[in-house]
């Protein structure tokens, strides 16, 4: 039987979607699908499965070699969605259960998510910073152009300040690692 929960989580809280994939295993729900903001859970036995992720962004590694890196360190592939994969493994005593055994490793993690955002947002600052203020000078003479250029510059000012956000906030995340580095 599936289950379906509704959640949110962001990348600088993935402690907390990790706690949750984990309290849900527990209960008896293996995760099976993750899409923006939903999880489908296939209903299981409980046990003490740990979760980890990563995030896979333009490099040079094919997707198979990437994931044999994972199995041969005892993971296995849960999901993925978009840039992010899923691993899980069963808890046992006295074993490292972390993908990313230092900080430095981490690190590596949040600068490809930057470059990634930072990539994927240079459109869209484009569009804020230059291209919406040259159609200030052009007049539309009331048309409804004008109507759905001022609608569709509000939304793109509210998406690229929820973007700055979200690179502000694994700035931070990055930074963080980077002061704790313990090797």
């Amino acid at each position: 039987m599936k289950k379906v929960v509704r959640k949110i989580f962001f990348a600088w809280n993935e402690d907390k979607e990790k706690l949750f994939l984990e309290d849900m295993a527990m209960k008896g729900y293996r995760l099976e699908k993750v899409q923006l903001g939903k999880y489908t859970f296939e209903e299981d036995i409980p046990r003490k499965l740990i979760y980890q992720f990563d995030f896979k962004s333009f490099d040079n590694m094919g997707e198979e070699e990437y994931l044999q890196l994972y199995r041969d360190s005892g993971w296995d592939l849960v999901c993925k969605f978009s840039g992010w994969y899923y691993f899980s493994r069963e808890w046992e005593e006295d074993t490292d259960i972390t993908i990313f055994s230092n900080n430095e490793s981490k690190r590596a993690k949040y600068k490809r998510l930057l470059v990634f955002l930072a990539i994927t947002g240079f459109p869209l600052y484009y569009q804020t910073l230059i291209f919406f203020p040259l159609l200030e000078k052009i007049d539309f003479g009331g048309s409804e152009y004008s109507k759905f250029y001022i609608f569709s510059r509000v939304i793109l000012l509210i998406v690229t300040g929820l973007h700055m956000f979200a690179m502000f906030k694994m700035i931070k995340v990055y930074f963080r690692l980077r002061r704790s580095i313990k090797e």
